[in-house]
């Protein structure tokens, strides 16, 4: 008797396969074996509000090209802070956006920006109400990272700065500080000028109503001799100040080295060179911090350089807040356009920029910036660099969008606040941030919702006891004060993360991130005491990311007439841009997009 399993018969084990399925088997062995390659994002959006359909493709590309420049960042292995700042950077660099330049102007002609950026752990950085900052996210982005870093004496080191300390902040790091004028684009100064002239209007009417056509034409004359006589004060009170800033001296009880009160050039080109005049006689042991202040006139910024270098310092050496360093280079004076030109010729050492810049800005005896070597340099960091970004990533289906693209004024845009970002680097990290020009015709000093954490930009951080390390980051666009009495951004986040909407009572229920975004807005913001009976409209838009171990969710809500966002993942080669418009019977728009991990 033969033996079992001895029989002719061949055993499966001893069959033999055929090459396809052993390739199959060995590439399920390795996707197995390898850890599966990490997925980056990034989010964009340019602002909520109204967006000119004739005006559409210059917002899309502005997106378009933040998010593909943040991508770069991010496959290079960069951090998600990283791409935040770099996307939001461009966003600022584009004149469409109301944004670093270009930014709506305040009631005093003066570009005032807010912004701050968040990482995964929650840690911030902001600056708001910041003056002379061509990109304030650069700002916020140097404030966060020394708010990391001890002090001394055991201060606690700030991660929020206003005003004019956050100026001197930028200015002892590094960060270029730039004339009033000069990020002030022609659309921003011709709105704002139509702006004030309808202000003025409306409240001559209001202080002089008219009954009969004769009284009518009377008051009118009376209004113009009126506001003449307050244009002619305001311009004597705006020479003395300049002077004061010259000397540093100023003091609003007792101003400093007084004008005649001789009539004021309506021409900014004249009152510019008159200017220069007056400041050629003063002495020269000036401080060198090139700080503008209120009552700053516009320049024709048709012959000035937008393209504006850095400052060259160390990182690890800040700038002294006064001193008298001289420049190495010659300069001289345009007498017809009275700019100061930096003549970058004597150090070979050096790359240099030319730069053009009112010298009633300029910090050195001759009208230059100067810098602790005495000589302006570019700065090989691209999240450093003062001039924009070159725009070759813009939409394929058009050509490159840079701000000196000027929109058309057939349908006016009206975005009047925050752009922002989300990003989610190779590490799984979540970052987030925000800058605005805040609205219109504001107070100067006004703090708008993009300098404040848990207003504008929110990140609820993964809790450590939690396996699937879910975070959730949130942005916001719209009305800012009606935004801060909410809580906007940290509502928001807070309502995806735990999947919750308010009931009636006040208690919460647990629902879909859909229903939750949609409750939000409906209840938690415009359903607010403080909205719902004030005056001003509540106008909100809203971009959220949930950052799960099953994909990365995308969730955008609002209540506006559009909302501009763009998004891309490192697997994608073009990002996805649209333009969310609001139908002719809804009260909120919704969308979303997941982006896949596998």
């Amino acid at each position: 008797m033969e033996p079992f399993g001895s029989s002719g018969e061949t055993t499966p084990s001893t069959k033999s396969s055929s090459p396809a399925s052993d390739w199959l088997a060995a590439e399920l062995l390795h996707e197995q074996q390898s850890p599966p390659v990490p997925v980056c994002a990034i989010f964009v959006h340019a602002g909520a509000g109204y967006h000119s359909p004739a005006n559409e493709h210059i917002h899309l590309s502005a997106c378009n090209s933040a998010a593909r420049m943040a991508m770069k960042i991010l496959r290079a292995g960069g951090t998600a802070v990283d791409a935040v700042e770099m996307a939001i950077k461009v966003l600022e660099d584009h004149e469409i956006t109301n944004a670093g330049y270009g930014s709506n102007l305040s009631i005093e002609g003066v570009v005032e920006c807010d912004a701050t950026i968040i990482d995964y752990l929650g840690r911030s950085g902001a600056c708001g109400a910041t003056a002379q900052i061509k990109n304030p996210i650069n700002l916020a982005r140097v404030i966060y990272e020394t708010s990391n870093q001890p002090l001394s004496l055991r201060r606690v080191p700030p991660n929020l700065l206003v005003g004019q300390g956050a100026t001197d902040f930028a200015w002892e790091h590094g960060l270029p500080v730039v004339p009033h004028g000069m990020i002030v684009s022609r659309i921003a100064r011709d709105r704002f000028l139509r702006w004030r002239d309808d202000l003025r209007r409306i409240e001559g009417k209001e202080l002089s109503p008219t009954t009969d056509a004769l009284t009518g034409f009377q008051n009118d004359e009376a209004d113009i001799r009126i506001r003449e006589e307050e244009d002619r004060e305001r311009n004597k009170h705006r020479r003395d100040h300049a002077n004061a800033l010259l000397n540093s001296t100023w003091n609003e009880g007792q101003v400093d080295s007084p004008q005649p009160s001789t009539r004021w050039q309506s021409s900014s080109q004249e009152s510019l060179i008159i200017l220069n005049a007056q400041a050629s006689q003063i002495e020269t042991n000036l401080s060198p911090r090139p700080i503008q202040r209120a009552g700053h006139d516009f320049q024709d910024l048709s012959s000035a350089s937008l393209d504006i270098p850095r400052i060259a310092t160390s990182s690890s050496l800040k700038r002294p807040r006064y001193g008298n360093e001289q420049s190495d280079g010659e300069d001289y004076t345009d007498i017809k356009t009275g700019f100061s030109r930096f003549n970058p010729a004597l150090d070979p050492r050096s790359q240099y920029v030319e730069t053009t810049l009112p010298i009633s800005a300029t910090m050195g005896a001759k009208g230059t910036l100067v810098s602790q070597q005495g000589r302006i340099e570019t700065i090989e960091n691209p999240l450093r660099r003062s001039e924009p970004i070159s725009q070759s990533t813009s939409a394929v289906k058009g050509p490159a969008i840079t701000h000196q693209v000027e929109p058309t004024n057939k349908d006016e845009d009206v975005i009047t606040d925050t752009v922002g970002a989300i990003a989610i680097d190779m590490f799984g990290h979540i970052a987030a941030g925000s800058s605005s020009g805040g609205i219109g015709m504001k107070h100067r000093g006004r703090v708008g919702p993009a300098a404040l954490v848990g207003i504008g930009t929110a990140i609820v951080p993964a809790d450590d006891d939690d396996e699937e390390s879910i975070s959730v980051a949130a942005v916001t666009s719209g009305t800012g004060e009606h935004m801060a009495t909410t809580i906007a951004s940290q509502k928001c986040a807070e309502r995806l993360y735990y999947n919750t909407k308010r009931a009636r009572g006040g208690a919460s229920i647990s629902v879909t991130e859909e229903e939750a975004l949609e409750s939000f807005i409906q209840s938690d913001f415009l359903g607010h005491p403080s909205v719902s009976r004030s005056n001003s409209t509540g106008a909100i838009g809203v971009m959220a990311v949930k950052k799960t171990p099953y994909g990365y969710f995308l969730y955008f809500a609002h209540n506006t007439e559009s909302f501009a966002l763009a998004s891309m993942h490192s697997n994608e080669k073009e990002a996805k841009c649209v333009m969310s418009r609001m139908s002719s019977h809804g009260k909120v728009v919704q969308g979303g997009r997941k982006v896949r991990l596998d």
